[in-house]
């Protein structure tokens, strides 16, 4: 690319999940493609040490300075000035009022380009929010769902509203020998255990409870089956929760606690099945890993699921907070291999089609780039 513009990676946010993620994604891969990028974050959270491991360079806004939005505004504008940036692309929804002051304060002219993640619960059309949407460029949105949203409740044209999918890499193949001690690591002893993953922040909406509830039916039922849990304990209460019915119900050895994974890309074709159990989810990422991986998944059917999981084609779907039709569904696959495998293989060759990293970030390098 000839003179290549200088991306700003904003996000201030200090959570642990996909939104944060993404942004160090995307810092990343601008990198590789040799596009200049820095990264705006707070200090000791996850996203600055994930940057900084990557080398990717980082300027903090101090947590005094974000407390007080003009002088944070002014800040921010001197670093876009010193920076030359040319383009700031934000993701968290907080971080919103920050970046449309320092655009005004800037003395360069810099496109903001807002990539949303998160559900838009309610109209934006009063005086304040007109003033903020009238300063984004651009406002991605990562399904179907979330840009419905955006037209029907945010002022800004829909020409500049616009769905680009999330995107994962295509993941090493693991060796035999190497998913033998993913599993063992896991506590899944025996081969021919259906081996069942649940990755995500362990906190209530992510129905870490529906799978325990769906092993314990299985294991009654006979079926040599293993769940494992993996994800930062978001809500301690909940997490002891679990633990507790988890003993009670004599499940020990058939459910194992991982905890977080820093790259749970680089694990999903330990498992058979991967399931994502959250109440709503605005897209899902957690299953495009899977499906890449050659793992057939199960998703709740609410939110941005339906558009990536097509039911009993490319894997399966359940009705949110029902762990009976979750039970029903890994049932089904405990007991058809063929139609695991066929699952399995659909849902890889949709989600290498449909949600490859490579496509991803051709399209937002174009819509960076363009006027």
């Amino acid at each position: 690319m000839n003179n290549p513009l200088t991306i700003m990676e904003l996000c201030l946010s200090p959570g642990v999940g996909g939104l944060e993620l993404y942004a160090v994604r995307t810092a990343e891969q601008l990198r590789n493609r040799d596009i200049p990028c820095l990264a705006v974050v707070r200090p000791d959270t996850m996203t600055a040490k994930r940057m900084t491991e990557l080398d990717i360079k980082v300027l903090f806004l101090k947590r005094y300075v974000i407390f007080f939005p003009l002088l944070a505004a002014y800040a921010l504008a001197k670093m876009i000035d010193h920076e030359k940036v040319d383009v700031i692309h934000m993701h968290w929804g907080k971080d919103l009022n920050l970046a449309v002051l320092a655009k005004q304060f800037a003395k360069r002219d810099v496109k903001l380009v807002y990539t949303r993640q998160m559900v838009i619960t309610r109209p934006k059309f009063d005086v304040y929010h007109r003033y903020l949407y009238r300063h984004i460029d651009l406002f991605l949105t990562i399904s179907k769902q979330l840009l419905e949203l955006a037209h029907r409740f945010l002022p800004m044209p829909r020409s500049a509203v616009k769905l680009l999918y999330y995107g994962v890499k295509k993941p090493t193949l693991l060796s035999d020998q190497q998913r033998r001690n993913l599993r063992k690591q896991f506590g899944i002893i025996k081969d021919d255990d259906i081996a069942i993953g649940l990755i995500g922040r362990i906190e209530s909406n992510k129905g870490q409870h529906l799978l325990i509830k769906a092993i314990r039916q299985l294991k009654e039922k006979g079926y040599d089956i293993h769940g494992t849990i993996i994800g930062p304990v978001m809500n301690k209460d909940y997490y002891n929760k679990l633990q507790e019915s988890v003993a009670l119900q004599g499940l020990q050895k058939y459910l194992t606690f991982f905890g977080s994974h820093k790259n749970p890309l680089e694990i999903m074709a330990a498992f058979d099945v991967v399931v994502l159990a959250s109440e709503m989810e605005t897209f899902g990422l957690v299953l495009i890993e899977a499906m890449r991986s050659g793992v057939v998944v199960i998703g709740t059917n609410a939110g941005g699921v339906p558009e990536i999981i097509e039911h009993e084609v490319s894997g399966l779907m359940f009705e949110p907070n029902s762990a009976e039709d979750l039970t029903e569904k890994l049932e089904l696959l405990c007991r058809d291999k063929t139609s695991r495998l066929r699952l399995a293989i659909e849902g890889q060759k949709i989600a290498d089609e449909k949600f490859s990293q490579e496509k991803h970030y051709d399209e937002l390098v174009q819509y960076f780039t363009s006027p």
